[in-house]
Formats: C-alpha cells, sequence, structure tokens
C-alpha cells in the first residue's frame, strides 16, 4: 500500500493511521515483531526518516516498544488495576475486567526462614518458617508480573501448591480457608529496575524500569494473612491508588 502524496496530512501522520489501524484490527498482535524501518520504508514509499518519525511517535503513545538488538514490537494494551482500601482487585480480576485472559506459571515453592519484616508483619514466633512460592502472571500470554508469595507454613501447612498453576490466589484462599479480606490490607510501591533473571521472566531487557508493589494481607479479624511482592513490566500495567 502507497501512501497519498498529495494529502494535506503529513506521511508520518497516514503511516501513524495505517500502522494503528493494523494493530487494531490484529493484523499486528501484541508480541509481534513489526517490520524494520527499511522493510516499512519501501512497502510504504516513503523515506525512512518518515518511518522513524512514525515508530517514535507510535512508542511514546504506547501502540509500540523498542528492544535494543531484537527490533520493535507490538505492545499490549495497559492493565488497569486498583489498589484501595474496600476494593483491591486481584490479578484475575483485573485482567478479566481488561478483557484479557490471566495466565499463571509456578516457577518454584520452597520452605524459608523468613526475613525480620517478614516475621513482625506475620506475628512469627521464632522458629517458624515461610512457604516461598515464585511465579510469573500473564495476560493474553504477555508475562506482567513477577511474583513472590510469603505464607506462614504451619498456618498453611500442605498448601496446594499446583492450584496457583493457571489459578488465582485469592479464589484458592476464600474456597479452601476461607479467607476475606479486610480494608486494613495496605500496599506499598516503589521503582526499580530488572534484573537480570526477573527480566529474562518477563520477557523484557535487564535494567528496565519496573514498579514494585508490596502486598500486606489481612483478614476480616485483621489477622496477617501473607505477603506478596510483585515486580511489575511498568508499560505493560497501570494502577489506581
Amino acid at each position: 500500500m502507497s501512501l497519498e502524496k498529495d494529502s494535506h496530512q503529513p506521511l508520518y501522520r497516514q503511516l501513524m493511521k495505517e500502522l494503528k489501524s493494523l494493530i487494531r484490527t490484529g493484523q499486528y498482535k501484541p508480541g509481534d515483531k513489526i517490520p524494520t524501518e527499511p522493510e516499512l520504508s519501501e512497502q510504504y514509499e516513503v523515506s525512512r526518516i518518515t518511518v522513524r518519525k512514525t515508530i517514535e511517535e507510535l512508542c511514546k503513545q504506547g501502540y509500540l516498544v523498542k528492544q535494543q538488538g531484537k527490533g520493535t514490537f507490538v505492545e499490549a494494551p495497559k492493565i488497569y488495576r486498583k489498589i484501595e482500601q474496600q476494593s483491591n482487585e486481584s490479578f484475575t480480576e483485573t485482567c478479566r475486567m481488561n478483557e484479557r485472559k490471566p495466565y499463571s506459571h509456578v516457577l518454584s515453592s520452597d520452605i524459608v526462614e523468613p526475613e525480620k519484616w517478614q516475621q513482625d508483619f506475620l506475628h512469627l514466633p521464632d522458629g517458624e518458617h515461610l512457604i516461598a512460592i515464585t511465579r510469573v502472571l500473564s495476560a493474553d500470554r504477555i508475562p506482567v508480573i513477577y511474583e513472590q508469595i510469603y505464607l506462614p507454613a504451619k498456618r498453611f501447612t500442605g498448601f496446594p501448591v499446583d492450584r496457583l498453576e493457571n489459578g488465582s490466589l485469592f479464589q484458592l484462599l476464600e474456597e479452601s480457608y476461607h479467607f476475606k479480606g479486610s480494608a486494613r490490607s495496605r500496599s506499598t510501591i516503589e521503582i526499580g529496575t530488572a534484573s537480570q533473571k526477573i527480566a529474562e521472566h518477563l520477557n523484557i531487557l535487564a535494567g528496565e524500569p519496573v514498579m514494585i508493589l508490596c502486598n500486606y494481607i489481612e483478614d476480616q479479624q485483621n489477622q496477617p494473612v501473607y505477603i506478596s511482592y510483585e515486580t511489575i513490566v511498568g508499560s505493560r500495567y497501570m494502577i489506581s491508588i
């Protein structure tokens, strides 16, 4: 397809409109690599400068993302999630509200000694341990969160970790442990960078900016239940506080 050279609309805007249309109609799906600048230049019969300006603008608008040494990829629309008192949403609920299909993959499950801050929040006596579960949460198969969950081992003896494979932690706790969340549950957010290990699981580059969300979850009796530590790809997620 060639663009309208005689149009009053600049060529880069015409090309932006065309690429947006291809993304919205699913011809370019989230995670797809788009053609290179020379390929787009030849396909649409425009200069590489025009193509480069188009790509840069689409990256700014969140339609595309450049990965150094790999190319330019279609970015998934951001997931919008509420982290508010009385209305915290689980990842599974968030995906469904955003018309995305949730997936989760358990990477590991271990019994570990708690750190002091974990022991203090969970009111653990000396000598008690934690169940430490690590998993990756994805939306439409695109990884979004590297999650670490810490549960008191004594309270959750025999915890069915296998049910967290493509399963909701909240739903599991509600069904098997009669858990109801408390408005006193709280979260903290900070900005960090992805380590090499986490970056590989999230399909991003090491050193990319990430949001780090730490959740301190209590039940309706205001008793501490668990801590989760989420490393989130900021370009794929939006949080309302």
